[in-house]
């Protein structure tokens, strides 16, 4: 079903790095779950009603009560690094 550019294109958009002796499997793997899908793609579900949940029984919450949070020690005290009462961490937009 794909192409080898096709794979090549969607590891280059997932920043993967793929060799050409890699393709094929890959390709095998993408094949199989495209065609999985073409297969439920198939089934007649007019008949089923949606899920609106995963459970059908009553979620039972607990009573919303203030309580005492972590001082800053607490807070802080496996952090790596912290400036100014803040955690410090790398830049991880841009460079």
């Amino acid at each position: 079903m794909l192409e080898s550019e096709e794979i090549q294109k969607l590891a280059k958009l997932s920043r993967l790095s793929v060799s050409e002796e890699e393709i094929p499997a890959y390709k095998g793997h993408l094949d199989k779950m495209l065609n999985h899908l073409e297969a439920l793609k198939a089934l007649d579900l007019s008949q089923v009603e949606p899920m609106t949940a995963v459970e059908n029984g009553e979620t039972v919450l607990r009573e919303d009560v203030p309580v005492q949070g972590f001082t800053l020690e607490q807070a802080f005290a496996n952090a790596p690094a912290v400036e100014n009462d803040h955690f410090a961490i790398p830049k991880v937009i841009g460079g």
